[in-house]
């Protein structure tokens, strides 16, 4: 079932259906609230995935090819170096050894100027030292390696591809603590040691709305809009909603102002993002990668760069999590990652649950007793929660606590001169 179907199958259990938006989105605001609590409470088979994961060794000054930099302190400070070769995207979030000796943290990289913006990552946010327009004595290490975005729950690593150990260790800080793991020992990756949880602040004010002359985007139809701000691979959970419905002739586009606007370059970009309100559609993003000095943006409803459209933006805004290596890597490491799968929010009306069908009656049964509890009709919030119950049940025995093989258990066996029992050797049946 999807969003739309959910939701009238709730309605007719109730027999209530009052025909106003409002109360159709809080009915769909539950809905999702519980799926993205059940999902995220287990791991569950049919949200697992397997991606490759790469653990960055160290860069320098002469390798993979022979290049300096140029940073320039013209005052207030500088949060940017110009590269003389080229940079590497796959730089962020690594940290940037400069002419001051400090280290810096990678904030993002522009390919077309080899420009890397970064901020403090050893005291204070910006570079204040000497200006050197050709330093070669740069590095970039990477003491963290971020899991992808829709990562979870790490679930286990492997190395199957360098030398073949099979599943590395994956173990907290506390066990990292009283084993005293030092990052400067180098060598051949086997442990993963799980790190920091970050999550940004999102953007502090919403923007604005104004119709800017002809476009594509329909008349007489709500859009809403939001932004969020990219910095070191995360995006920030998105800026306060906010809409507009064109009340003209013909077809429209429209100027979001007032984003943020951040000063001093950071090298923090803007994503924008657009809903069709009128028809229940998903979050689509119409402008990614703009400048943290930008602060106006006309969307005329072009379709969104291939690749991108139907992104959605409100995914679980749970922090980004990172591990950290050991040995450290000096040359890198290709490994495999198997993790739970965050899932995203039910918005569009053709949103559908990441789930098998048979168990998508479990999200009618907990906002049945959400609704009930709350009008107090605890009898039938009751019932619901029993109903639920037992569906969760059955979900957990297949997808959690599933077996890979029937097995009959045989009876004592009798051998040679000692006579000896051995209870349960498997036998295989089916």
């Amino acid at each position: 079932m999807n969003l739309k179907e959910i939701i009238e199958e709730v309605h007719s259990q109730l027999d209530y259906n009052p025909e106003l938006q409002s109360y159709k989105d809080s009915v769909a605001r539950t809905v999702s609230r519980h799926y993205v609590e059940i999902s995220n409470a287990s791991p569950w088979l049919f949200l697992q995935t397997v991606s490759t994961f790469t653990v960055f060794g160290q860069t320098t000054a002469t390798s993979p090819v022979a290049q300096t930099l140029s940073v320039t302190n013209a005052g207030p400070g500088t949060r940017e170096a110009v590269f003389s070769a080229f940079v590497n995207p796959q730089w962020v979030d690594g940290l940037l050894l400069l002419p001051d000796g400090n280290l810096y943290r990678i904030v993002s990289v522009n390919t077309g100027t080899r420009t890397v913006y970064f901020t403090g990552n050893e005291g204070g946010t910006r570079y204040f030292g000497p200006t050197n327009l050709a330093y070669s004595g740069w590095t970039i290490t990477f003491d963290r390696h971020v899991l992808p975005v829709d990562c979870a729950e790490p679930l286990g690593f492997m190395d199957r591809t360098d030398q073949e150990m099979g599943r590395l260790l994956f173990i907290d800080r506390r066990r990292e603590e009283e084993l005293f793991l030092n990052a400067n020992d180098g060598g051949q990756v086997f442990v993963l040691i799980e790190d920091d949880h970050v999550q940004d602040l999102p953007p502090q004010y919403a923007p604005t709305l104004t119709l800017a002359g002809a476009g594509s985007l329909a008349a007489n139809t709500e859009y809403e809009y939001c932004y969020t701000l990219v910095q070191q691979g995360r995006e920030s959970p998105p800026s306060i909603v906010v809409s507009i419905t064109p009340t003209v002739a013909s077809s429209v586009a429209i100027t979001l102002e007032n984003t943020t606007d951040l000063g001093l370059a950071t090298g923090i970009v803007k994503n924008v993002y657009r809903r069709n309100k009128t028809l229940n559609g998903r979050w689509e993003l119409v402008a990614a990668g703009r400048a943290d000095s930008s602060t106006v943006f006309t969307d005329d409803g072009t379709a969104p760069a291939a690749g991108t459209a139907g992104h959605v933006v409100f995914s679980t805004q749970e922090p980004r999590q990172y591990v950290r290596a050991y040995y450290t890597s000096a040359t890198g490491a290709k490994l495999e990652l198997r993790y739970l799968r965050k899932p995203r929010r039910l918005i569009a009306d053709s949103d559908t649950p990441e789930w098998p069908e048979q168990y998508h009656y479990l999200l009618v049964y907990r906002t049945l007793q959400d609704i009930c509890m709350q009008h107090g009709m605890t009898n039938q919030a009751t019932m619901y929660e029993r109903r639920g119950n037992d569906v969760m049940q059955r979900m957990k025995g297949k997808w959690l606590a599933r077996s890979d093989k029937n097995l009959i258990r045989q009876g004592f066996t009798f051998g040679g001169q000692t006579v000896f029992e051995r209870w349960g050797n498997p036998r295989k049946i089916g």
